[in-house]
Formats: C-alpha cells, structure tokens, sequence
C-alpha cells in the first residue's frame, strides 16, 4: 500500500505544480481557471490526502514541525492560486512567486523532512 500512496503522491504534487502554473501562464482567465479548477484543486486534495494515509501507515506524528510546514505552505499557495484567478488583472511575478516557492519549499520539507 505504501508505495501505491507515493506513486499517487508524486502524481498529484505533480497536478498541483502544473495547475498552479497553468493558472499563472494564460492569458485568458477562463484558461487559468480550467487550470486551477481542474488540476490545482484536486491535486491539492489528493496530495493531502495520500500525506494523510502515507503519515498513518507509517505512524508519523503528524504536529512534526515538517508535517505542519508542509501544511501550511501548501495551504498558503492554493490560495494566492485562488486569488490569481479570481478576478482578471491579478497575476504578476510577485503572485507567481508567492504561488510557485511554497510549493517548492513543501516538496522539500517531504523530501528531508527536518
């Protein structure tokens, strides 16, 4: 089951990247939103749901000080994603690299998990 849970893991951090950049690259909200909605969201879901599953499995503590990192960060960049695509206009380089380096910092927390 434990590698089942990574390889569903790796795949969802994997939509969550690609939704996240899909909502920060078109130019058309509508395309950022499709992105958004249709990769960010639910590979969000089910990254925190395999961390979940993998986490019990593996009796990690879950208030570790990487689990809550991971979290949050992850947590904060759905958000600026969300805010990006809500209205047309909001996407910058500022939004993308608050969107883009939580994400890159929560994969790394996974990774060596301090």
């Amino acid at each position: 089951m434990i590698p089942l849970l990574r390889v569903l893991k790796i795949l969802a951090v994997a939509a969550l990247f690609s939704g996240t950049l899909g909502a920060l690259i078109p130019r058309e909200l509508r395309d950022r939103r499709l992105f958004a909605y249709a990769l960010c969201g639910p590979g969000f879901g089910v990254a925190w749901a395999c961390g979940f599953g993998l986490a019990s499995i593996e009796e990690l503590p879950l208030l570790s000080t990487w689990v809550i990192g991971s979290m949050v960060l992850s947590l904060f960049s759905l958000q600026v994603v969300l805010f990006a695509v809500g209205k047309d206009g909001r996407r910058g380089p500022v939004v993308a690299a608050l969107a883009v380096a939580p994400l890159i910092a929560t994969v790394a927390l996974m990774v060596y998990r301090p």
